[in-house]
């Protein structure tokens, strides 16, 4: 059986779950025949980056495609060479397993200089390039210079940053986000019902919590999910997810801004009893801290909650001062950073619950 995210990698713009600005400009250029030589395409892993290159490859060779549309047909002999993988003008690269610049001599400069085979475009899609080494970098900045008329590069990275400058500017760069909770919980769901499972809704809410915007990762965890059976069930997918507990997170968060530390150090025992992760419960206590502060600063736009969460969060930002939730934050960072180093795993956690419940005295 394939993976998920293989089964269901969109091969359509509309597929694309969102970076809805990015699709619109990419849309509008393939519509108007305004495509550019090279793009860098920039942001955190698994957010659609080299799914959006592959569509847009096919979109721009697609023989069928009608006037005013940018979606790839998928049907055309350019279109399902693509998608078969049986074109020499399509070509993918890892940079990072081809770093050295007799690599980018030989599988990108050579290849560019050569004519296409079959295809209007010759593509190279060239992921992690900011792995490439300064020497290839060099290289690769001539062809930039004063490229082939029928090739389009499309440079994929998680590092910006490492990629010199010279390259950035002749490229037309899009920087992808993570993928909004709303938008990903709708397309999980999509994906069981296609799958003819049926999924408690908390279970999806903690697939998207737990892949933190990374749309790859969250259909690769649904996938483990979905092999448990037909209807699957919050206590059932426990066995599967690191387990977590978001009504305990809002317990312990209601427990520490109300100072009490008994029922936050009872808290941290159920945890234990419970056999939740306590790495990823600390990650989702100070995810949640966070949201309070951001609804302190009155930039809630910034926090992806369902409405049940809304309202506590206004409600915490409302009790602690700015200084209380920081201190609070703190000492959650600190279990995080100190857990690796106790030989009970708790007791990180029962140190910031008692701090955060002291605090101030």
């Amino acid at each position: 059986m394939s993976a998920l995210y293989r089964t269901y990698r969109p091969q359509r713009f509309a597929d694309i779950v969102g970076q809805e600005p990015i699709k619109l400009t990419l849309q509008n250029e393939i519509i108007a025949g305004s495509i550019a030589h090279a793009y860098m395409f920039s942001g955190p892993r698994a957010v659609g980056k080299t799914t959006t290159a592959r569509v847009f490859s096919r979109a721009i060779n697609c023989t069928q495609r009608k006037p005013g549309i940018a979606e790839p047909c998928n049907e055309c002999e350019p279109c399902t060479a693509i998608l078969e993988r049986r074109t020499l003008d399509v070509i993918e690269i890892d940079a990072a397993s081809h770093t050295g610049v007799d690599n980018v001599r030989e599988n990108i400069i050579a290849a560019a200089k050569v004519a296409n085979s079959q295809l209007v475009n010759k593509v190279f899609i060239i992921d992690e390039v900011h792995m490439l080494s300064t020497s290839a970098f060099n290289a690769l900045l001539k062809l930039l210079e004063e490229p082939p008329s029928h090739v389009v590069f499309i440079f994929a990275t998680t590092e910006l940053h490492k990629v010199p400058a010279t390259i950035i500017s002749r490229c037309e760069r899009f920087d992808f986000k993570k993928i909004p909770a709303k938008e990903m919980f709708a397309r999980l769901a999509f994906i069981t019902k296609a799958e003819k499972k049926t999924i408690e809704k908390e279970v999806l809410q903690d697939i998207v919590r737990l892949s933190q915007g990374c749309q790859r990762v969250a259909e690769s965890l649904l996938g483990q999910v979905l092999s448990l059976g037909a209807d699957i069930t919050h206590k059932d997918a426990a066995a599967i997810l690191p387990r977590t507990d978001h009504a305990l997170v809002l317990a312990m968060a209601d427990a520490v801004s109300t100072k009490d530390s008994q029922k936050g150090l009872m808290l941290v025992e159920q945890l234990i009893e419970n056999g939740v992760d306590l790495d990823v419960f600390v990650g989702d206590m100070i995810e949640y801290l966070r949201n309070v502060m951001l609804y302190k600063n009155n930039v809630a736009s910034l926090v992806d909650a369902d409405e049940v969460a809304n309202l506590k969060l206004i409600e915490l930002s409302s009790t602690l001062s700015m200084g209380e939730i920081l201190t609070l934050i703190g000492h959650w960072m600190m279990a995080q950073k100190d857990a690796r180093w106790f030989s009970l795993p708790q007791l990180p956690l029962e140190i910031a619950v008692v701090k955060g419940c002291t605090r101030g005295e």
